[in-house]
């Protein structure tokens, strides 16, 4: 497998994406694999992607008081931006976004490696206290 050459002058950002509460798991699944996707095509990497949830809106927007809440951690060039969130208002099923810069000047493979790790801890620290709380269940 080829490694792809990754610039050293990109920015890191981070938008939230309010999604249509009525959407069906596999749509709202389909909905953040399309924006995934679109970062890459639009030669950016995706760090991470979190998930929140359906969620109570502090006011209605597009006639919804709910919204599927989902955060998209990338690292691009700065004029991908514009063309991401282009692809954002163009879509029906997001109905509120933020892009906010996080940083200046960053190495993705850093930051894709960091994030795995702490991933990695996350689920290893749950691991183990699984294995104490079945640890104490057969002791008593």
């Amino acid at each position: 497998m080829e490694k792809k050459k990754m610039p050293h002058s990109m920015k890191r950002y981070e938008t939230i994406c309010i999604v249509n509460p009525d959407l069906e798991a596999d749509s709202l699944k389909e909905v953040v694999t399309k924006f995934s996707d679109l970062i890459e095509k639009l030669k950016g990497y995706v760090v991470k992607i979190n998930e929140w949830g359906k969620r109570k809106l502090a006011y209605e927007v597009k006639r919804f008081d709910k919204g599927h809440y989902v955060v998209l951690d990338f690292c691009g060039l700065p004029g991908m931006v514009k063309e991401f969130e282009r692809n954002l208002k163009l879509d029906d099923r997001i109905l509120k976004y933020l892009t906010v810069k996080i940083d200046e000047e960053v190495d993705p493979e850093d930051l894709i490696v960091k994030e795995q790790e702490k991933e990695d801890k996350i689920q290893g620290d749950q691991n183990q206290s699984i294995g104490d709380q079945n640890q104490s269940i057969t002791e008593k």
